[in-house]
């Protein structure tokens, strides 16, 4: 009986000892719920009426919601397992839409904007021991823009967003809750300003995106670019578009452990 429990407490001070130490490197793999805030929120005007919507012109994105996948990677510098460099990719897909009755029947806008993102930076553990390690970070970013707006009613018209790439930071928080020696649950949120710099606006003197009457009744299809627009020029206001990331994954910890 005396073997055994001597057994029993050398395997849970082995378990233990793995369990707090840090590896060198880590890949954590997460998705959650984005929420768009400042310019990158918004909504649709609440009638249409006689007039049209010139998407070229809106001052904001028009989305209300959205989702967020993504991977990182991490490499600890120091020996104690607080400081990390990191690299991530990340995709986010914001969207809203808007009916308006009208009378030859209901006119849908559907909206879509997406953020493929690619950012280094860096990463201070609190707790790095502790089976629930607290982090903070901070990014810098790369983001490229994408998306549509359908307008459908008698006819689908589709208007593709502008490929376009903004540069900003994402300031990182959240928490790593051990399970294994290589397997942690992660979760966290970030708030990403991504049109720091780069910011754009094409000058137009006409505009080409959006739904007249003549477009509907004559059951034409067209497509047509809409830039981000963010910058301040002339009537044109400058955009800040920004959000707020809640995400949830897992972690797998591998290669040398730091003692």
């Amino acid at each position: 009986m005396k073997n055994l429990l001597v057994i029993i407490t050398a395997l849970v001070l082995v378990f233990s000892s793995q369990l707090n130490s840090q590896t060198r490197y880590s890949v954590s793999f997460y998705g959650g719920y984005t929420l768009p805030v400042a310019d990158l929120a918004g909504n649709f005007p609440d009638t249409l009426g006689t007039s049209l919507l010139d998407f070229n012109k809106a001052s904001t994105l028009l989305s209300s919601s959205g989702f967020n996948i993504g991977a990182i990677g991490k490499y600890c510098v120091d020996t104690l397992g607080k400081a990390k460099l990191t690299a991530g990719l990340n995709y986010g897909s914001f969207s809203g839409s808007k009916d308006y009755q009208r009378p030859g029947g209901v006119l849908t806008y559907k909206n879509k904007v997406n953020i493929f993102t690619i950012s280094l930076g860096a990463e201070y553990n609190l707790l790095p021991k502790k089976k629930v390690n607290p982090f903070i970070g901070l990014e810098l970013a790369a983001n490229f823009y994408s998306g549509k707006i359908e307008a459908s009613g008698d006819t689908v018209k589709t208007y593709n967003r502008k490929s376009e790439s903004r540069f900003g930071v994402i300031a990182n928080g959240g928490a790593e809750l051990k399970l294994s020696k290589s397997v942690s649950a992660i979760f966290g949120v970030k708030y990403a300003l991504t049109n720091l710099f780069g910011k754009k606006t094409e000058a137009t003197t006409t505009s080409t995106s959006n739904l007249t009457d003549a477009d509907e009744e004559g059951g034409t299809s067209s497509l047509n670019e809409i830039p981000l627009n963010d910058a301040d020029y002339n009537n044109n206001k400058a955009k800040s578009l920004n959000y707020v990331q809640f995400y949830a994954g897992i972690t797998f910890h591998f290669g040398d452990l730091i003692k």
